[in-house]
């Protein structure tokens, strides 16, 4: 068996909400020999586009997908088509709040994550959802390939602040989640002893040199370096049995996989903003809602800070420090 990997995040810019790294898990039988040249786009065309059309389902960087913010339709029409036959997509908190990949959803949520539960879909509509469904399905049927599995790691305002002062470097913290989801993505397929499998991940920042992270993630594999640019960094190494390739792309949702994980994780992160907006919406009557990025997140901050100071929320509860 051989398997695609994509991995990508939503949420590295902003100071509010949280940071969310998606990945889906592809099966593509049997096609070892052409693994690094496999384009799903075209396997899956009579299903899926890599813009919002019509007749397709939207499968693309979740910038492009999510045109509207207050329009989840697309996002909601790709995350539920997709994992319609996958379990633990909802709820949210107990499907994708993962912390440390392994711990429980963690006890010390902030308010506004308690009891938030997002009915889905809100904006697509049931019709849309069963077609895109269908057409997903049956392209996955004819062309031989599945998604086999979606994870996803939130990391909350004061995890990510946590992982920060251990770590010291925004982008080393982005680097740990993602390469933390691809070993429990690899541990996760254990079971089904995999020949093959090719990791594309969006590039993380500005770094390009990932043959260190590689090794402290997976210290018992020699990493060949096949190419280190500013475009792409590709490394090779054997886990067990398993050739396992990884390349870090600039533009990395250009592959089908990377781009669905975009999009699992700008689902998770819209729905997490809203439930930011929501709680504070009752705190304070009249605020406008924020989507986190700096500049208004800044307005926000002021005009929650009675309310906040009030409640004895900490500020590394509250705001992204970088």
């Amino acid at each position: 068996m051989a398997y695609l990997i994509g991995i990508d995040e939503a949420g590295y810019g902003p100071n509010l909400g949280p940071l969310v790294i998606g990945g889906t898990v592809w099966n593509v039988g049997d096609r070892h020999a052409d693994l690094a040249s496999l384009e799903l786009y075209d396997l899956l065309k009579e299903a899926v586009s890599r813009k919002p059309s019509r007749k397709h389902l939207a499968i693309a960087d979740s910038k492009v997908v999510y045109g509207k913010r207050d329009d989840l339709s697309l996002l909601e029409e790709a995350v539920l088509a997709t994992g319609s036959h996958l379990p633990h997509i909802h709820p949210i908190w107990q499907g994708c709040c993962e912390p440390d990949l392994g711990d429980a959803v963690p006890q010390d949520l902030a308010p506004w994550y308690l009891g938030w539960e997002h009915a889905c879909p809100t904006h697509a509509t049931v019709e849309m959802v069963a077609e895109r469904t269908s057409q997903f399905t049956h392209a996955c049927q004819a062309s031989g390939v599945s998604l086999a599995h979606v994870r996803s790691v939130f990391l909350t305002e004061k995890t990510y602040n946590e992982r920060l002062a251990r770590i010291g470097n925004k982008s080393t913290v982005l680097s740990h989640a993602s390469l933390g989801l691809v070993r429990r993505l690899l541990k996760d397929m254990q079971t089904a002893s995999p020949q093959a499998v090719r990791i594309v991940c969006d590039k993380h920042g500005g770094r390009d040199y990932y043959a260190g992270l590689l090794q402290h993630f997976f210290p018992d594999t020699w990493w060949q370096i096949l190419e280190e640019s500013r475009s792409v960094s590709r490394y090779m190494g054997d886990i067990g049995p398993t050739q396992v390739s990884v390349e870090f792309r600039s533009k990395g949702e250009a592959f089908l996989p990377t781009a669905l994980a975009s999009i699992y994780a700008k689902f998770h992160r819209e729905v997490a903003m809203r439930a930011i907006n929501a709680y504070w919406a009752k705190q304070v009557p009249g605020i406008a809602e924020t989507a986190g990025y700096p500049v208004d997140a800044a307005r926000f901050a002021k005009q929650t800070e009675a309310c906040r100071k009030e409640q004895k929320i900490p500020w590394e509860t509250f705001w992204r420090l970088k």
